[in-house]
Order: structure tokens, then C-alpha cells, then sequence
């Protein structure tokens, strides 16, 4: 298909332009300025013949040349007798049929022809050369279809080169024309030589050949040449150019040397600037391997599509490199690169964006490039997915069968989403980050001597359900410059006792059966253990020495492994102390990604443990991301001091404080326990003696055969230990004497931060149990909450959020369950017993119910602390001889106790002979701002009052409003304000139907 192209005159620049035949023509006098003025065709207008045959108008500006037209003016020869030539011309142009010679002293020789007339140089015909030739015209040039131009090297610009640089030989290209140069014909340059176009705007149709040399095209507005030893050019682009732009849609060949597509832009990154939709070949050539570049600046969008080969098929030598870069780089889906070698090593292409991003198909949007797009092409060459500032994030499946590398470079972080599977020999996988590498997906490098690589600046992470699978023949992995062995069975995992120092990666599943002896056996780990995501399954666990567990003890470091159905029972010496854990007995190292399911984990040992469904003891060790999963049962047995679902006892040591943090577990622990006041249970950690544990959680169901001992949903016993944004929702359950918590058993000089449990806590007998704490002693509590139902019907201190608070501190907590006590007990809505603890921002919005001889509020059962700022919505029931308040059952009956700024909103019941109050039920402490809205009831010959039941302290400045729901027929004391008054009360009021009945049924204090 003939191409056309017209001549079009710029009113604003005030020259000629090469223009589409698109382009619109003179509009009527009066038009805006800068619009096209005229148009002619470039193509077959015999009336235009003057303006477009053999170059015109030529002025000699240096060296030495003549000039001959011959046959009737169709042929000219310009014979150069000087290395260096300059001719000005009018007009540059050669029809069809003519054809333009240079006879040239050498190769090397160069003649620049300038055109300083107002016409675009059209050539149709012929240009022949010897040497090197530069044609500038900034009215555009057109090579048009059936043109043919042979030389040693061809420049054509639309930008201007001084005359002085041009003879000294430094080939600086200057100008701001935004005419085109375009070539349908033929350009074909001597081996060796060189064709540059170069512009604002250049465009390929047809074909361009330079074997052994170079092929740029580059657009901008101020370009370099240099030449190097072999006078192959070298192009920089050092001048941007508005709305620039190198496009190639036809073929750009140059085996054995370079082709390069270039471009500057002055306008914003969403500019396409670089655009090859044809074909571009650089194949090796007498053993030269060749390259090609497609290169977009910092601040150009380069879109990849038709074909590139850099290939070596058929000859001896490697294939080449192909670079395709820019700041945003687009690889269209049906692109195809072949850099394949018959006799040598297949080549590269490497692919450069600010942020490089993969996705599965064209749906996917403006992507570096398509899954699909690299699986195919890893058939004909290795790809290098590069970012040059951002992320290299990869979403797709990519899959190939051949022996090719796909390497992944970045700037910032590497996020593999999508899968990588490589079923050839010899296949490589290597990634590259200056920060982190996240692999999300799956990795498959089954053939044999498949490898990976993984290399990167801040760690890498494996994701949670991401496996990395090395299961061919002589598979290999190295990180960071050190080779890892890879483990593929059974023999070569127990084998790992040869070296416990050396590093490893568990290369796939491992299914095991039988009896397996802990790796170290009297010795521990001290190397590097990467799971890699696989799963080690089946075997039965033993050891003779005293710590047990897939690993008997760890200093190193253990990671993205998984654990199933696997059976760990307790060491067969009866002789000192024992550590039992699913994975590791003994750890001061450090535990990455660790998960298991299915686990038994029996104490067996006759002789003192702790146990652990993965760490019998972590002594200064570092647990993150771990986790023991349903079906998983954790028994120790009478010798037994610490039982947690994820770790025995967590504790200071040499390497530290034991740290646990983002782990969870779902166990069912059981079995007998020494009885010991530290004697500990819990869903995560057994004890936690000065560990840190943070971001952690646990359900399941935790309970104990023996009284006695501490049993926490998370936490059995923590001392001197940190909780922090950890939360549980196991069911909890002890027995007599206990300490019971939804979060911690018994918390002693601790600190528990935004943390909560919402597990159901049951006792029975207990000491203390707590929807989050059973006893809290000499610790802080702060943005707390425990949302499930607390009940033992013969406990002695039972609370919604703590069982007995002794000289702790809590502020901001909250407890919604229900909570029920027996005979004889303190309960309450939030805390139990408060002894000399203190109590800010508290509120309790739970059912709270007691039996006989109780202390019972909405929020505290018996206080001897300070509250304030704290509320009680829920309905508060007592039985006979009880103190119920709708906040607190007895204030202050030992110690000073404090009430100021309260709420209590909830109605309040008590049986026979009870001491009933709206806000307190017995008051021997201070009172004051406080507000009681809730109706109160009671039984036989029960004191009733609109705040306190019976009062021998001190209340001030507030506020009864609830029904006093009263029989004097039953024998009952009330009062609007007191039932029952031996204290001072001055300057409170009644208001609604409190005040509806006196203040006071009995007075024998103070009430002002």
C-alpha cells in the first residue's frame, strides 16, 4: 500500500513541514494563528516536478567536492575529495527513477548536506554512498516506498550541527522543529556502518539494515554522536522534546551490532515516546552477539508489541541482550523476544519500569507486562522484570518448560502474588530487592538443577499459604551469596544432625512415618532452617536426651515450616528437667512462620516438664507468626509445671527477653499438673515469666484436672511479663483453688495493654476467676475488655473483667457478660474484690448474679479501692444476707475506699436481711458525684436505699432517682437516699420516683 505524505506550511515556525495526507490544509483568511496554512503531496504531482528533482541550489561551505548531473538530469554525482564535506542546498529531494551518488575518499569519510530552503526532503529514488552521509533538513525528511538508499552510514536530522563541530568532529545535533523524518523505503548501510534518524518525531515503515553496525532512531531536541574504535556510533539524547517520539512498524535489522530506539520528552510519563509495533533484529554474527534498546528517558512511556530477535540460532555464540526501559514500560500481550543460541548460552531481555507490575491477562489494565506474555516468551529467552525506584510486583501465574531464568530486580520491594512454575532442566528463579521480598505465591522448580535466589536488603517473608517447591534432581538455593542445602526426604532431614550449624531449605513435603529422634539430640540447632512453606508430616517424636521436639533445641533459626499430624511424646530419661514441644524443646533462637496442625504433644516423662504444642520453653528465643491449628491436643500429666498451647513457659534468658508475637493457636489442652502456687495453663503460653507478647491470640478450650493452679485462655501465669493487643476466645475451665481468666490466669507485676477475651470462663471453687483476669496483683490493666459469661457457683471472687484486683490499676476496661457466683463470694459486674487497686474509665454492662452471704455490684462485688469515672448498667440479684449495689456491693469495709464521678443504672435485687443500694449496697468509704438511676428491691426485713443499702461512711453531692419498690408489710428499712444511715450524707438529693418516699428509713448519722 502506497504511503502519502504532504508538504505543509507552518505559519508559526514559517517553513515547510512533513505531514500525514490527513493533515488539514489553507483555512480562509481570518484563521487562527499557527494553523496549516497550504498542502501539497510529497508522492506523484507532476506540476511539482521543479520543486522535487535532484537536489537544487547547492552552496559549498568547506572541503572539496564537484558536482555532476548527468542522463537527462536523473543522476548526480558528488565526487568528495576531502574527508569532510559541507553543502548547503536549497532543496534536497530525489525523485523516483533518479538516484543521487556520493564517490567518497574513504569509509570513514563524511559529507553533511544541509538544506536551507522551505521543502521537506522527499526521497523516492536512489542515494548511493561509500561513506558516511548526514542529511539535516528541519522541514522533515521522507524515505518513501520503493526509495533506496545504500551508503556507509546515514545521519538524517531535523535538527541543525555547527559547522566548526562538524569538522572538529563532534557531532552535536541541535533544534526545537517539530517536523517528522520518516522512512518507507529501504536504508541500508555498509557492514559496519551506522543509520541514525533523528528528530522529534521519527517513524519506521519499512526497513533499515546496518550488519555489524548500529540502528538509532531518537527523538528530542539535542542529540550526541560519538563514534567509537571500530566508527560505531554511540547516541545520546541529551535535549528533551515536546510531545517526542521514535515508532517502528517495519524492520529494524543490524546482526552482529546494536539497534536502539530512543527519546527524550519534555511532556509527562503518560506520553508514549517509544513504540515498536514492527520487528527488530540484532542476531549474533561472527560470534558478536547483538543488542537492541528500546530506551523511553525518566520520563517516557515505551510500548513493546511485534517482535525482537537477538538470537544465535544457526551460528556459533550467544545470544544477545534486548533492554526495554522507560518510566512506565508496557509489554503488550502477543509481544515476542527470541534471544535462543544452537551453540551457546541463550540470551537476555531485561525490562525496566519506575514500578514494574505483571497481572494475568490484557483485562488486568496498563501493566508492565501480561503473565502470559513472559510464560511464552521464557520458551526463547531468560527475562529480567526490573523496577528502576518502585516495587516489582508480580500478580499472575507464570509458567514455562524450558531451561530459562526469570529474575525479578527491584529498587524497592518484591511482591510475588501470582505463581511462578518452571518444569525444565536447569530453570532459575532469582529475585533481587534492595528492601523486601514477599512471596505470596506459590514457587515450582521441579526439573533437574533447578535453583532460586533470593536476595534482598531488609528480609524476605513467605506467606501464610505460599509454598516454595525445589523437587528435581540436584535442586539448589542460595540467599544473599551463601548456598543452602536443599532436604527432599527423610534420610537427608535427619542427616541434618552432621552439621547443626550449616544452612538448609526444605525443598518439598516430607511424609514420614514411624519414629523419628529429635535433630541434635543432646546437642541443639545453631544454623539456619528455612521451611521454604513445605510441611513435614507423620512421624512419632522421641528422644532420650532432655529436650524433645522435632528439633531438641534451637539457637538459630527455623522458618516457613509447617508441622501435621504429627506425635511428640516426652523424653524416656527419668532424670532432670524436661522441655516437650511440637517443634523445638528448647529455644533461644528465633522462629519465623511457623504453623502446625494435628498435633499430640504428650508429656510422657516421668520426671519435671513443661510443654508446649511448639516450644516446650522459649528462654530468650524470638516467636513470630506461629501458630498450633485445630485438632491439635497439648496433655501433660503429674509431673508437668507449665502446659501452653503454643509455648510451656515463656522466659528471660541469655539471648534476651522471650518474645512471642502474631502467633495464634486453636488447641484443646488437658491432663494432670504438678500442684504448685505458679502452676500454670494456658491457651497460648503456659507461664510467662518476664516475656513479651504482643499481637497474639488463641481459642480452643483450656482446662485442668487439678486445683490449684493458674489457667488463662492466653496466659496461665505472667510475671513481670507484657501482654499487649492480644486477645483470646478459648472456653476456660478450672477447679477448686484456682486462678482463673479469659486472657490470664494470675497476673503478677504485669502490664496487659488493648487486649481482651471473650471466651466463656467457668470455675469451680475458684479462688478468683475474670472474663479477662482471675487475679491481678500489683499490675496495670489499660484499654481492656472481656465480652463472655464468667460463672463458678462456689468461687470466692468472681468478675466479669477480674476476679480480685489486689493493689492493681486498670484503666479504661469494659466487661458485657454475664457473671453468676455462689454462696460466700465477691462478685461483680467488672472486678470481684478490689483491694487497694484503683479503678478509672471502667464500665460493666453485664447481668450479675450471687448467692447467699455475698458482696455484689453491677461493677464491683466488695471494694477497698479507689473508682471514678466508671458505670454499671446491668441488673444486679443478691441472695439472703448479702450486700447488693448497682455499682458495688460493700465500699471500703477494710480499707479507705473512694467512689467519685459513678453511675450505676441497672435495677438491683436482694434477698432476705440484704443490704440493698441503687449505687452501693454497704458503705464504709467516701462517696461523692455520683448517680444512681436503677430500681431497688429486696426481700425480708431488707435495708433499701436510692444510693446505699446501709452506710457508715461518707457520701456527698449525689443523686438517687430509681424506685424504691418497698413492702413495710415484709419488714423492710428504705429510704429515698439510705436505708440504713450511722454515716455522714450531706448535700445529695433525690429527684423522680426516689423521691417519693423519705430519705432515710433508719437515721442515725448525718444527712444534710
Amino acid at each position: 500500500m502506497n504511503k502519502m505524505y504532504a508538504l505543509v506550511w507552518n505559519q508559526a515556525l514559517a517553513c515547510w513541514n512533513v505531514a500525514h495526507e490527513g493533515a488539514r490544509r489553507r483555512r480562509k483568511s481570518g484563521a487562527r494563528k499557527g494553523m496549516v496554512v497550504a498542502a501539497v503531496s510529497l508522492l506523484g504531482v507532476g506540476a511539482m516536478s521543479s520543486a522535487f528533482a535532484l537536489p537544487t541550489g547547492n552552496t559549498h561551505v568547506s572541503g572539496e567536492a564537484n558536482i555532476l548531473t548527468f542522463n537527462d538530469g536523473k543522476e548526480m554525482s558528488i565526487n568528495q575529495k576531502s574527508e569532510k564535506l559541507i553543502t548547503n542546498w536549497n532543496d534536497f529531494s530525489v525523485k523516483k527513477g533518479e538516484k543521487v551518488s556520493f564517490h567518497q575518499p574513504t569509509k570513514n569519510s563524511v559529507a553533511l548536506n544541509r538544506v536551507v530552503g522551505t521543502n521537506a526532503s522527499d526521497i523516492q529514488g536512489q542515494i548511493n554512498a561509500n561513506g558516511q552521509v548526514f542529511l539535516v533538513n528541519p522541514n522533515g525528511v521522507v524515505f518513501g516506498q520503493g526509495a533506496q538508499v545504500n551508503v556507509g552510514g546515514l545521519v538524517a536530522s531535523t535538527r541543525d550541527i555547527d559547522n566548526k563541530d562538524f569538522e572538529a568532529g563532534n557531532y552535536t545535533f541541535s533544534g526545537s522543529s517539530p517536523a517528522q523524518i520518516i522512512n518507507n523505503g529501504d536504508i541500508i548501510a555498509a557492514q559496519g556502518g551506522n543509520v541514525a534518524l533523528l528528530g522529534a518525531n521519527v517513524r519506521n515503515d519499512g526497513v533499515i539494515q546496518a550488519q555489524m553496525g548500529r540502528v538509532a532512531l531518537g527523538a528530542g531536541d539535542k542529540f550526541t554522536l560519538n563514534f567509537d574504535g571500530n566508527n560505531l556510533l554511540n547516541l545520546q539524547v541529551e535535549g528533551a522534546a515536546v510531545d517526542a517520539l521514535v515508532k517502528n512498524g517495519g524492520l529494524l535489522k543490524a546482526d552482529g551490532g546494536q539497534v536502539l530506539m530512543t527519546a527524550k520528552s519534555a511532556s509527562d510519563m503518560l506520553q508514549t515516546v517509544v513504540n515498536n509495533q514492527g520487528s527488530i533484529e540484532a542476531n549474533t554474527l561472527r560470534g558478536n552477539a547483538g543488542k537492541i534498546t528500546l530506551d523511553g528517558g525518566d520520563v517516557g512511556k515505551v510500548l513493546v508489541a511485534g517482535s525482537m530477535t537477538a538470537s544465535a540460532i544457526g551460528t556459533v555464540g550467544n545470544g544477545g541482550l534486548i533492554e526495554t526501559k522507560g518510566a512506565n514500560t508496557e509489554v503488550q500481550l502477543a509481544s515476542r523476544v527470541n534471544t535462543q543460541a544452537s551453540n551457546g548460552q541463550t540470551g537476555n531481555w531485561k525490562i525496566t519500569s519506575n514500578t514494574a507490575k505483571v497481572n494475568p491477562t490484557a483485562a488486568s489494565g496498563s501493566d508492565t507486562a501480561y503473565a502470559d506474555t513472559l510464560s511464552s516468551n521464557l520458551a526463547t529467552t531468560n527475562i529480567e522484570l526490573a523496577s528502576s525506584s518502585g516495587d516489582v510486583v508480580v500478580g499472575g501465574p507464570v509458567t514455562w518448560n524450558s531451561g530459562n531464568r526469570l529474575k525479578l530486580s527491584s529498587k524497592g520491594d518484591i511482591e510475588l502474588n501470582g505463581g511462578l512454575t518452571a518444569t525444565g532442566a536447569n530453570a532459575r528463579v532469582e529475585m533481587n530487592a534492595e528492601k523486601r521480598v514477599r512471596l505470596n505465591g506459590n514457587v515450582t522448580l521441579s526439573g533437574a538443577n533447578g535453583s532460586l535466589g533470593l536476595n534482598h536488603g531488609d528480609g524476605y517473608a513467605l506467606g501464610q499459604n505460599a509454598t516454595v517447591t525445589l523437587s528435581g534432581t540436584g535442586a539448589a538455593f542460595d540467599s544473599n551469596g551463601s548456598q543452602y542445602g536443599v532436604i527432599q526426604n527423610t534420610a537427608q532431614l535427619q542427616a541434618v544432625n552432621n552439621n547443626l550449624n550449616g544452612l538448609y531449605v526444605l525443598g518439598t513435603n516430607i511424609k514420614g512415618y514411624g519414629a523419628f529422634k529429635s535433630i541434635g539430640g543432646n546437642s541443639q540447632f545453631s544454623g539456619v532452617f528455612d521451611g521454604l512453606g513445605n510441611t513435614v508430616s507423620g512421624f512419632t517424636v522421641t528422644n532420650t536426651g532432655p529436650n524433645v521436639g522435632l528439633f531438641a533445641a534451637n539457637s538459630g533459626s527455623i522458618s516457613n515450616l509447617k508441622l501435621a499430624s504429627m506425635t511428640v511424646n516426652g523424653t524416656t530419661s527419668g532424670t532432670g528437667f524436661s522441655n516437650i514441644g511440637g517443634l523445638v524443646g528448647l529455644n533461644s533462637g528465633m522462629l519465623t512462620n511457623i504453623s502446625a496442625t494435628g498435633l499430640r504433644v504428650n508429656a510422657s516423662a516421668a520426671n519435671t516438664n513443661v510443654v508446649g504444642g511448639l516450644v516446650g520453653l522459649n528462654t530468650g528465643g524470638a516467636i513470630d507468626r506461629a501458630s498450633v491449628g485445630p485438632t491439635s491436643y497439648v496433655t501433660g500429666n503429674t509431673y508437668t509445671s507449665s502446659i501452653g498451647g503454643l509455648v510451656g513457659e515463656n522466659i528471660i534468658g541469655l539471648a534476651g527477653v522471650g518474645s512471642i508475637t502474631n502467633s495464634t493457636t486453636n488447641v484443646n489442652i488437658s491432663g494432670y499438673m504438678q500442684r504448685n502456687t505458679t502452676g500454670s495453663v494456658g491457651g497460648l503460653v503456659g507461664s510467662n515469666k518476664g516475656g513479651y507478647i504482643a499481637d497474639s491470640s488463641s481459642s480452643g478450650t483450656i482446662t485442668s484436672s487439678y486445683g490449684g493452679l493458674n489457667i488463662g485462655g492466653l496466659v496461665g501465669y505472667n510475671q513481670n511479663g507484657t501482654l499487649e493487643r492480644s486477645s483470646s476466645s478459648a472456653a476456660v475451665r478450672g477447679n477448686a483453688a484456682s486462678n482463673i481468666g479469659g486472657l490470664v490466669g494470675f497476673n503478677t507485676n504485669s502490664a496487659i495493654r488493648e487486649s481482651s477475651a471473650s471466651g466463656a470462663v467457668t470455675g469451680y471453687g475458684s479462688a478468683s476467676a475474670g472474663g479477662l483476669v482471675g487475679y491481678n496483683q500489683n499490675s496495670t490493666l489499660n484499654d481492656v475488655k472481656a465480652t463472655g459469661a464468667v460463672y463458678d457457683n462456689s468461687g470466692a471472687n468472681v468478675g466479669g473483667l477480674v476476679g480480685q484486683n489486689y493493689y492493681g490499676q486498670i484503666d479504661t476496661a469494659e466487661a458485657l457478660g454475664n457473671v453468676t457466683a455462689g454462696a460466700n463470694s465477691s462478685t461483680g459486674g467488672l472486678i470481684g474484690n478490689n483491694y487497694r487497686g484503683t479503678v478509672s474509665h471502667g464500665v460493666a454492662r453485664g447481668k450479675v448474679m450471687a448467692g447467699t452471704n455475698s458482696h455484689v455490684g453491677g461493677l464491683i462485688g466488695n471494694n477497698d479501692g479507689d473508682l471514678s469515672s466508671v458505670e454499671a448498667s446491668g441488673e444486679v440479684r443478691g441472695g439472703t444476707n448479702s450486700f447488693v449495689g448497682g455499682l458495688v456491693g460493700t465500699n471500703g469495709r477494710t480499707q479507705g475506699a473512694n467512689i467519685e464521678t459513678a453511675t450505676a443504672k441497672g435495677p438491683v435485687f436482694g434477698d432476705q436481711r440484704s443490704n440493698v443500694g441503687g449505687l452501693v449496697g454497704q458503705n464504709h468509704g467516701q462517696i461523692l458525684n455520683s448517680l444512681a438511676l436503677g430500681t431497688v428491691s429486696g426481700g425480708y426485713y431488707a435495708n433499701l436505699g436510692g444510693l446505699v443499702g446501709l452506710n457508715m461512711g461518707n457520701v456527698r453531692q449525689s443523686v438517687a432517682t430509681g424506685k424504691i419498690n418497698f413492702n413495710p408489710r415484709i419488714g423492710q428499712t428504705y429510704g429515698g437516699l439510705v436505708g440504713v444511715n450511722y454515716g455522714e450524707m450531706r448535700f445529695n438529693s433525690v429527684s423522680g420516683e426516689a423521691a417519693q418516699v423519705p430519705l432515710a428509713g433508719l437515721n442515725y448519722g448525718v444527712i444534710q
